[in-house]
């Protein structure tokens, strides 16, 4: 029988009780110890997050709660609590690091590599709730419905807004990033009657052709369609992957939906754009500063959507995505998967009978 030694770090999203629960169900896990970053202020678990995906894992201690005592555990299981290098020292014989969320931006995935820890996420764990969001913000912006409601509460019975009123049939929707989340909008939009075009470098042209949608590039995407939908991963790459250039290529009355990362738009080049009217609208879940300051100009603008950072938030996402993780890491020790195995140089390194040993 094995005896796992699983470390659980839970924070204000998913509990520490939920990955334990996992681990012993999917991993049978013999050892499971308990630990919360943050505790329940939702809040402060926003201001860390941002600050560790500008900065990295290293830009925000964790707590002597956390690491103090360290300890011989196997495998870590986290969500947003970042694992810096100096945190993999305080658990010195951990060989497993498993991270539930599709982006990986909490963990220093070189240390991970140079310590020979397998580092593990759960890609597309919650891509049907973004894509669902995705087009409810297309509808809200399209329809003016977040306006009327905001309308209603302070009285007027309004009709007529910044924006006209417009329908999704007839439109053509382009999709950056055609991953899981970009596929699931495509197959979600279809019944709308719409043209659908994608731009993802590393798609292939039979993932395109299986979804039936055209490729094109990105300026060609965005000069042509009547809505973009960013649903691409943040990286050095793909930092404001559309800017001031990008946005001058976008129809006058073309609208902006982003539900993946901030950082794939420059902010102030999308409020000038709205600002002047180069673009009729955005609906926009994510932001660079969040909580989104009192002072921002986005605020101040009626061609926009805004909601707080809601599109990937479930109850059934949040709840199972610790089994998806648990599931993803046993496969791979029973032999069976690689999936999303982030740095699997280190498998190959130190062998299959390295991994099966965790099993004995």
């Amino acid at each position: 029988m094995p005896y796992l030694k699983v470390i659980c770090v839970g924070d204000a999203m998913i509990g520490a009780d939920t990955f334990a629960a996992a681990s012993e169900e999917i991993l049978a896990a013999s050892r499971v110890q308990c630990r919360q970053w943050l505790g329940s202020d939702k809040a402060e678990l926003q201001r860390q997050r941002v600050l560790v995906e500008r900065g990295g894992p290293g830009a925000v201690p964790v707590p002597g709660n956390v690491t103090d005592p360290g300890g011989d555990f196997d495998i870590l299981l986290a969500h947003y609590a970042p694992v810096s290098a100096a945190m993999m020292d305080a658990f010195p014989k951990l060989q497993v690091i498993g991270i539930a969320r599709g982006g990986v931006e909490n963990v220093d995935l070189n240390a991970a590599t140079e310590r020979g820890i397998l580092v593990f996420n759960v890609s597309g764990r919650n891509a049907h709730a973004v894509s669902d969001f995705a087009v409810g913000l297309m509808l809200a912006e399209l329809r003016n419905i977040a306006r009327s409601h905001q309308a209603l509460h302070e009285g007027e019975w309004k009709k007529k807004f910044h924006s006209h009123p417009r329908q999704l049939e007839g439109k053509q929707v382009g999709i950056i990033g055609f991953g899981k989340i970009g596929t699931l909008v495509a197959q979600k939009l279809k019944g709308f009657e719409v043209k659908l075009v994608a731009y993802d470098p590393f798609a292939t042209a039979e993932h395109f052709n299986s979804a039936a949608v055209q490729p094109l590039a990105l300026l060609d995407l965005l000069s042509s369609s009547d809505i973009v939908t960013v649903h691409a991963r943040l990286s050095e790459k793909t930092r404001a992957l559309i800017g001031k250039e990008q946005l001058a290529a976008m129809k006058p009355g073309a609208i902006l939906i982003n539900t993946a990362r901030a950082g794939l738009i420059d902010t102030l080049a999308l409020i000038e754009a709205l600002q002047t009217g180069q673009i009729a609208g955005a609906a926009l879940d994510v932001f660079e500063d969040e909580p989104l300051p009192a002072a921002s100009p986005l605020l101040k603008l009626d061609n926009v959507t805004l909601t707080s950072h809601l599109a990937g938030t479930t109850v059934v996402a949040l709840e199972r995505t610790p089994y998806l993780l648990c599931q993803n890491i046993q496969r791979f020790l029973a032999g069976r998967s690689e999936e999303n195995l982030l740095n699997p140089q280190v498998a190959e390194r130190l062998g299959d009978d390295h991994w099966r040993a965790l099993l004995l």
